[in-house]
């Protein structure tokens, strides 16, 4: 079986969903209730819209329900049930475990095929945004929407460098209980190179009145981070928008890193007046275009609180410049500002989908020199475009969970995605057997992965073959972290105590001597949600 892992547009997270065989694509839909997805797919076959949050499901699924009515949420009965135990007949399209005929349905001679999604590798902004507001002992659910694929985006998960034009694929898993594997599967790409090559950077500046205070201090700690990691020679432009925009700088020169000219510019922000994005995407765009390098690293930085709205014109205008046939785009990296508890998460979060570019989120002056700095590369290069992640498993298995954002046994329906340099992409899932007793040691995982260089577009290709033995017989201190990750995540959407506590076990067992900085930020971050029993 493979898995062709690809990052989509899809808005909710899948970690909480239950998906069983009949498992189809996943996109934007109307909102339905959990109770109306299980009674929307009584018996036959059944296609449904859905995707998730703390509260609903939505997406896209088609599934081939069995015989009788359908279980409600968590409850016991018929075709189908999300979260429960299906009843007497075929497996669910969208369920658990099947009753006493679930693999009956099941076709033994084909493997199951899915394709998953994640978003670029550089999209990792939720986890600092709920991170600011654990700080400030709130919880994070009641303010922003939980992705828990950025929070496998933020945190690292240790993974040797692939060669030079290459990625290297990872895989762990262990049985947790009978039946059902722990699957977790990376993509590594190879390290950044040094020197790296040229930058046209232009920065579109939200200098509006609700940008005052820490929200205007984070944009020049932002801006002053990527002048720490110019080169000389690099081409730098800025644009400030409010109810009007301003070309601060247009194809300024850098002579190196923390060039005066720059700095200077940072430091001369102001908050004042209203907001005109639209105008200032156009102008920074122009520039942008204006001053594009055929050899260089074009990005377009876009920092802001996210109190401006973008319509359909501005998101053509991004997707445009984003998708160009001929050269590479100009790719739009979000940066969200704060504050915290008043941030609009959706500007940033829909236009970074369209720009191909990272979605980070400056919870501090100092997350904008570990983004800019520290983690430079990581945050604005790209190593593999448009990387497909294809898992082959064998038929008797079912995806019961699924951290990513995106799902499906048709590849026509998970866009591909980019991985930086010196990342990882990471999938965790578990997969289900109908039957506990097929699940063969000697049985096969297989993944496959398919990408494009990034600057000449040549098509690559790599896969690898497990045996489950050896899966289960193999290392699993990754494996461990990112299902630490992965639960702390999934405890914020709940927000209930007994998930905090079972996030916190997690995080303390896959650290047991403290000297994982991450897993101990995760650890303090959890005791601080107002619902964790102190």
């Amino acid at each position: 079986m493979r898995f062709l892992v690809h990052t989509s547009l899809t808005t909710g997270a899948l970690g909480v969903l239950v998906l069983g065989v009949g498992l189809g694509a996943c996109s934007l839909g109307e909102t339905m209730s959990r109770s109306d997805i299980a009674g929307a797919a009584a018996s036959g076959n059944t296609t449904t819209t859905w995707t998730t949050t703390t509260s609903t499901t939505t997406g896209t699924w088609t599934g081939a329900g069995g015989a009788g009515a359908s279980a409600s949420f968590g409850g016991a009965g018929g075709a189908l049930a999300v979260g429960g135990q299906g009843g007497a007949g075929a497996q669910g399209g969208l369920g658990g475990q099947g009753g006493e005929d679930a693999c009956a349905g099941l076709d033994s001679s084909q493997p199951l095929v899915l394709y998953l999604s994640a978003d670029d590798s550089n999209s990792m902004a939720s986890p600092a945004h709920a991170r600011e507001l654990l700080n400030q002992f709130a919880s994070p659910s009641s303010f922003l929407q939980i992705r828990t694929y950025e929070f496998l985006n933020y945190y690292r998960i240790a993974f040797p460098a692939a060669p030079q034009n290459q990625v290297a694929l990872y895989t762990e898993g262990e049985l947790a209980v009978p039946g059902k594997l722990d699957l977790q599967l990376a993509v590594r790409s190879y390290d950044a190179l040094h020197p790296r090559r040229p930058m046209t950077i232009t920065f579109v500046l939200d200098t509006s009145g609700s940008m005052g205070g820490n929200s205007i201090e984070r944009e020049k700690a932002v801006v002053k981070a990527v002048a720490k990691s110019l080169a000389a020679g690099d081409i730098v432009s800025m644009v400030t928008w409010s109810d009007q925009q301003s070309t601060v700088l247009a194809g300024h020169v850098a002579t190196g890193p923390n060039d005066a000219t720059v700095v200077a510019a940072a430091n001369g922000l102001a908050a004042d007046g209203s907001t005109d994005l639209h105008a200032g995407l156009v102008r920074g765009y122009e520039l942008a275009n204006q001053y594009y390098g055929m050899t260089s690293l074009n990005r377009l930085i876009l920092v802001s609180d996210g109190g401006a709205n973008t319509g359909i014109t501005d998101e053509t205008l991004i997707a445009n410049n984003a998708k160009d046939g001929d050269r590479e785009g100009i790719y739009l990296v979000g940066v969200g500002t704060g504050p915290a508890t008043g941030y609009n998460d959706l500007l940033m979060d829909t236009v970074t989908d369209r720009g191909r570019g990272a979605y980070v989120y400056v919870d501090g002056t100092a997350e904008a020199e570990r983004l800019f700095v520290d983690r430079f590369d990581e945050t604005m290069e790209i190593a593999a475009r448009a990387v497909q992640v294809e898992l082959t498993v064998p038929w008797y298995l079912s995806l019961e969970k699924f951290s990513g954002e995106q799902a499906s046994t048709n590849p026509e329906e998970v866009e591909p995605q980019h991985l930086a340099p010196s990342d990882a992409m990471v999938f965790h899932q578990t997969l289900a057997a109908c039957n506990p007793a097929l699940l063969d040691p000697a049985h096969t995982v297989t993944v496959k992965v398919n990408w494009l260089q990034p600057l000449t577009y040549q098509a690559s290709s790599t896969s690898i073959t497990w045996t489950i033995h050896e899966l289960l017989a193999g290392p699993k201190e990754a494996l461990h972290k990112g299902k630490a990750i992965v639960a702390y995540a999934e405890a914020l959407k709940t927000g209930l105590a007994a998930d905090l506590v079972a996030a916190h076990e997690a995080a303390t067992a896959a650290d047991p001597n403290g000297t994982d900085p991450e897993l101990g930020e995760i650890t303090t971050l959890i005791e601080k949600h107002p619902a964790y029993p102190q």
